[in-house]
């Protein structure tokens, strides 16, 4: 109830500050981006049943579906996301797979066991706007609150010793969750509040040159109260190999299964490119994207074709192809590193409509 009052105190705020009437229109805008670096996606989903995968240490996923309404320098707008981000290292990739997939252990290896997961499920309301002091500069600015209702966020650290029949572990782990992944801890209901900021920037700085800067959650807290986690150690000598060469452990887990206040903070998302017009219709263009620590330039060239804007790009990290289109006030992304869906490892899909309004939404 808070959180819908909330929500109605910021429309009714950006519709009494707001006395222009142009631009004025209703959006809607679907965004969803998957990228794995260890395996194609749907093996992820498949539980990593399939064949050995390459070496790596980062999955995630980002989908975003917004409906809202500009008017003026003001936009309004209600959304719903997922955030999948998970940190690991190739050992643990290893020993993920081998378990999945009842693959016997190396004998003899001490495997270093690394994993930090960040994941939210949230929806809530977005209010931004837009400066624009000269017809080469604009900015944006864009507060979101957040309503969470799932979360995974701590960490897994480690070593697992693989001995000649039996592995020696001695582990640590503290994280919060609404699901328990690891040691299926019955699972609660949780619910979070948080505030993020966006800010995009556009700069055509001379008659050739643009500059363009798009930030998501460049600031972001989520408050969970009472959310539950597990902080606990494991230390063991007593797991052995079963008959199918699956690992069969009883380790002597020592810990604290409760509740505690705990902050979120959701991994950034930024990008910087600069863009040059080479010819009338075509332009090329440099970009680079980043998810947290991890770097993804990309190349593309743009075009006008009649009453269509095209664009085709190529992703250097993720070794990917993609291609979007804009017509009127329809906008379409897609980019992928495979033909075959069940191959990709990088897939977005982005989808934006705007429908002009001659009159007040609300």
């Amino acid at each position: 109830m808070k959180a819908a009052s909330f929500c109605l105190f910021l429309v009714l705020v950006s519709c009494a500050a707001y006395a222009g009437s142009e631009p004025h229109y209703f959006y809607t805008a679907l965004e969803s981006s998957s990228y794995s670096e260890i395996a194609p996606i749907k093996q992820l989903l498949d539980d990593l049943e399939g064949p050995k995968f390459d070496r790596g240490d980062l999955v995630f996923s980002h989908s975003w579906l917004e409906l809202g309404e500009r008017r003026g320098p003001w936009e309004v707008g209600v959304f719903a996301r997922y955030d999948y981000f998970l940190e690991f290292n190739n050992d643990t990739a290893e020993l993920a797979y081998a378990d999945k997939n009842a693959i016997e252990l190396e004998k003899n290896r001490r495997y270093q066991v690394y994993l930090q997961p960040n994941t939210l499920r949230a929806r809530g309301v977005g209010v931004g706007y837009y400066f624009a002091p000269s017809a080469a500069f604009s900015l944006r600015l864009r507060g979101n609150y957040l309503r969470a209702s799932q979360l995974s966020d701590g960490k897994l650290a480690g070593e697992l010793h693989a001995l000649e029949d039996s592995v020696e572990a001695n582990l640590q782990l503290d994280y919060n969750y609404s699901r328990d992944a690891l040691l299926k801890r019955e699972e609660e209901r949780v619910r979070g509040n948080g505030l993020s900021l966006d800010v995009d920037l556009h700069w055509q700085i001379a008659s050739h040159w643009r500059v363009d800067f798009y930030s998501r959650d460049l600031l972001s807290a989520i408050w969970w109260r009472d959310v539950t986690y597990t902080r606990a150690t494991a230390i063991s000598d007593t797991i052995s190999y079963d008959e199918d060469g699956s690992i069969n452990a009883r380790p002597a887990v020592s810990g604290r299964e409760s509740y505690r206040d705990h902050r979120q903070t959701l991994p950034r998302q930024l990008s910087l490119g600069a863009q040059y017009q080479w010819r009338e219709p075509v332009s090329l263009s440099l970009t680079l994207q980043s998810h947290d620590k991890y770097l993804f330039p990309q190349l593309a060239v743009q075009w006008q074709a009649a009453a269509s804007r095209w664009q085709a790009s190529y992703d250097i990290e993720r070794r990917a192809l993609g291609l979007s289109l804009q017509r009127g006030n329809v906008a379409l992304q897609l980019r992928a590193d495979a033909l075959v869906p069940d191959k990709a490892k990088a897939f977005t899909l982005a989808f934006n409509y705007r429908l002009p309004l001659s009159s007040p939404f609300w």
